[in-house]
């Protein structure tokens, strides 16, 4: 280990020392993000009367009895969640939602029980979740998108978290969203009032990278398509030589309802087709500055419809997915072997075990492409977060939303290793992460292979590099001048996240090193007040017009005819709005 490594090591073993004494009846050990741990039982204490008010006298405390973030209730406290559930993940052999190894740590460290009130497949979890909302069926807390927090807190259905904010949130979970310079807080709040605790995600997963099977452009002794161009040319050599069976799809799109591409109310949205608008400079579902420097709607640009016919184009000559609109299952597409490019976030990787078990030679890798014309990548980027751990209204511990996230935060690194149960069943989980955890990451382990000095980092705001430096050796074979998919042992448990590093993460980081990457970002990632009356006519209207015009229903025309009536319906009146917020009105 190199001498740097060793001195940040050190200090963070000093933090972690700190918060231990803090943690109260916590075996497991929320290793931890504070040297300040006795400060923050002193806030805590400060504080602790008006927070304690919803949960009587059974608060969180550390051994001392002081209410702390990293404590453990007297009395057993019974929280009522639902859950997203991906059905193409298996649980590990005899874990259930509501026993398993999340809910026995909860359980163990909290005496928190977790009952579920519901869950549901990820596909069909909105608008479930939009169910409940409207009928007010709330469970004790959930996450939340943008949109349904908006809703909730308008209807005034959720609890006010200022103060259990100020009192429990542990000084980790504030570093990070302090770093979005006011920006998180701001949108978890309305009305003055926090009502949710909100996410902070990094940078690196709004972008929407090409992934491509390695194997099979080896095996047509083709390279990596760069342009459109090359893209098609890619695509349909793929289709033409049956590289997965006689329904070889050249490029997949999402799974039905699914986005066609990232909006500014929902990012990060699998299979999405991003990555060919972008190429146009087409920045459909995001409010952009046009050449005027006037904010205008990305779906009504001359780019988008340029975008629309070339995907016409693909669509027509086979290559693009022949069931866009209409495909049950994009995942089971691409696992099964059917596939050749797909564009997808960094943490495509974290799947890619699922392909190899169907085939083993199956080799994907992440490209920062296509380019525009100009030779520049133009990704379209997300906000500070996006989501929110909510408490409905009326539930007397409210602060449980909160310490179950303080927990998370500092114990993730220990349960990337001790299990392979999916994340998302971790009850309330929000990701609450430094903007450049990835960067930071890619940096480290190319130095580590390297046999370069690693800078020193927190490992406890850097959750989960010690784990990927350390493990790095175990999962990918040395010399690391060649990282073919022969080279990595998959079974490792951390090789999904070591494998979307280096084939996710380090395509951004090289891309930015080459100086060609250019972030889009959008104006807003909120409704303004028109929306919430017109949007959802809106949007369906741009997605079924664009959907028709790709699957070529509708000629590329009717594109105009969309912006014509998208203005007339609300668009312009919406538009203005967003010029007032662009405007700091």
């Amino acid at each position: 280990m190199k001498k740097k490594r060793i001195i940040g090591l050190f200090l963070a073993c000093g933090l972690t020392i700190g918060m231990l004494a803090g943690c109260g009846d916590s075996q497991d050990g929320a290793k931890g993000d504070a040297a300040g741990a006795s400060e923050e039982t002193e806030n805590a204490e400060d504080s602790s009367a008006d927070a304690g008010q919803a949960g009587g006298d059974n608060l969180p405390v550390d051994e001392n009895g002081n209410p702390s973030p990293f404590g453990k209730y007297k009395e057993p406290v019974t929280v009522e969640i639902v859950q997203s559930i991906n059905p193409t993940i298996a649980m590990p052999e005899g874990d259930t939602a509501t026993d398993n190894y999340y809910t026995r740590f909860v359980k163990e460290n909290l005496n928190v029980d977790i009952s579920v009130k519901w869950s549901s497949a990820s596909s069909d979890f909105n608008e479930k979740l939009n169910l409940a909302i409207a009928s007010n069926d709330l469970p004790d807390i959930m996450v939340v998108h943008e949109q349904q927090f908006r809703k909730l807190a308008q209807s005034d259905m959720l609890e006010d978290l200022t103060p259990y904010y100020d009192t429990f949130a542990c000084d980790i979970i504030k570093q990070n969203v302090d770093s979005t310079g006011g920006k998180a807080i701001e949108n978890a709040s309305y009305d003055g009032k926090l009502l949710g605790l909100p996410n902070v995600q990094v940078e690196a997963d709004g972008y929407a990278l090409m992934w491509v099977r390695q194997d099979w452009l080896d095996a047509l002794n083709l390279e990596a398509p760069t342009t459109i161009e090359e893209l098609e040319t890619v695509a349909k050599a793929f289709v033409d030589n049956n590289m997965g069976g006689e329904n070889t799809i050249g490029i997949v799109g999402p799974t039905v309802n699914g986005k066609v591409y990232n909006t500014f109310l929902s990012i990060n949205n699998l299979n999405n087709l991003d990555g060919i608008f972008q190429a146009f400079q087409s920045y459909p579902g995001f409010w952009i500055q046009g050449e005027d420097g006037k904010v205008v709607y990305g779906s009504t640009t001359a780019q988008t419809k340029e975008a629309l016919a070339e995907l016409n184009k693909m669509y027509q000559e086979g290559y693009l997915d022949q069931e866009l609109g209409v495909r049950k299952d994009a995942d089971e597409a691409w696992k099964s072997g059917k596939v050749g490019i797909l564009f997808s976030p960094w943490w495509h990787g974290y799947n890619v075990k699922d392909g190899i078990a169907n085939d083993p030679a199956m080799e994907w890798k992440a490209y920062a492409a296509p380019l525009a014309a100009d030779g520049q990548w133009y990704p379209k980027l997300g906000g500070v977060g996006g989501s929110y751990c909510v408490v409905r209204k009326g539930y007397e511990h409210p602060e449980v939303a909160i310490l179950l996230n303080n927990y998370l935060r500092v114990n993730e690194g220990k349960f990337q290793e001790e299990t392979t149960l999916d994340a998302g069943y971790y009850p309330g989980r929000v990701v609450i992460t430094p903007l450049d955890e990835n960067s930071v990451s890619v940096r480290a382990l190319r130095a580590e292979m390297n046999g370069e000095e690693v800078e020193a980092f927190d490992p406890v705001n850097y959750k989960l590099l010690e784990s990927d430096l350390s493990s790095v050796s175990q999962c990918l074979e040395a010399p690391y001048d060649d990282m073919g998919i022969e080279k990595w042992d998959v079974e490792h448990t951390v090789f999904g996240r070591v494998y979307s590093l280096l084939m996710g993460s380090a395509a951004v980081e090289d891309a930015i090193d080459a100086g060609i990457v250019n972030k889009i970002y959008s104006v807003t990632y909120t409704q303004t007040e028109t929306m919430e009356k017109k949007w959802t006519n809106l949007e369906k209207k741009e997605n079924e017009t664009f959907l028709k015009i790709i699957i070529g229903e509708e000629p590329i025309d009717a594109f105009d005819t969309f912006v014509e009536e998208w203005k007339a319906e609300g668009g312009d009146e919406i538009t203005a709005e967003v010029q007032a917020i662009a405007d700091g009105k």
